[in-house]
């Protein structure tokens, strides 16, 4: 974050890493813009502009549906692409982008205290389903290739005061909550109980794709009991599914069902043992 509450992210995809042949070119394009979107909004800004690189095997053949992907995104969440650079690549397609916004009343995950609600929006596990599964349901799929970042809900809980800590969900509720926790000196107790469940999900393991599958791109968030009726009024107001799903602690440790944190589906640099 910059002195003039500019914030500013950048993510990269990479065939083979970040997305294979269930996403379409289009897809690809789209998906790129939109997960940068994502930090910008748990940060409580609104992206402005952002500069692309794209490494491309020789030969590529779409080239087309990849720039409408992208133009359909940047239309979409207001984002103007300003540059950035092309260059041609002897391995797998790969795509970066830098995107800057405003934040009137940034929020970063340091700010949670103990004793407050854990937030997440949407469905946390079901764009992880799409990923994980070979035949994976038409919803999980779609959320893998379109993920939808809840912009002005984000934008609201920073402007209005009501989220002490926020970020977005894209490892999966294990891994991401565990960095707000350490960023913010707090312990976490999830409810497995508690998680929302989409029903394309009824014969699939929904909560530990909900604590490890990722590529969610919806927000997580502390916030005070005090605002719950204020969240749940939000939830209504911007037609967006938010369930509290636990609570911060003075405890120092992250618990599920007071057992012991699961390990993430996907590490890209594990450690050798």
């Amino acid at each position: 974050m910059l002195p003039d509450n500019t914030v500013v992210t950048v993510d990269t995809l990479v065939e083979g890493v970040h997305f294979d042949e269930r996403l379409s070119m289009e897809d690809v394009g789209y998906k790129a813009v939109a997960v940068n979107v994502s930090d910008i909004a748990a940060m409580g800004g609104s992206p402005t502009w952002m500069v692309l690189s794209v490494s491309m095997p020789s030969g590529f053949a779409h080239r087309d549906a990849l720039i409408y992907g992208i133009s359909d995104a940047a239309q979409r969440f207001g984002v103007s692409l300003i540059g950035g650079d092309t260059t041609r690549s002897p391995g797998p397609l790969m795509l970066s982008v830098t995107m800057a916004g405003h934040a009137p009343k940034p929020v970063t995950r340091s700010g949670a205290a103990p004793g407050e609600d854990v937030w997440v929006s949407g469905f946390p596990g079901l764009a992880g389903a799409g990923y994980l599964y070979a035949t994976p349901p038409d919803a999980a799929l779609a959320a893998l290739r379109r993920p939808v970042p809840p912009v002005a809900l984000a934008q609201t809980l920073a402007g209005r005061g009501i989220a002490t800590a926020m970020m977005d969900l894209s490892d999966g509720l294990a891994a991401d909550l565990r960095r707000l926790a350490t960023s913010s000196g707090v312990g976490i107790s999830l409810r497995s109980a508690a998680f929302p469940r989409h029903t394309c999900l009824a014969d699939y393991d929904a909560v530990q794709l909900a604590l490890t599958g990722g590529d969610d791109y919806q927000l997580v968030f502390t916030a005070s009991p005090d605002h719950a009726d204020h969240v749940v009024s939000l939830a209504h107001e911007f037609g967006v599914v938010l369930t509290r799903v636990g609570l911060t602690t003075d405890a120092l440790e992250c618990v599920v069902d007071d057992r012991e944190w699961p390990s993430a589906a996907f590490e890209h640099f594990p450690e050798v043992s």
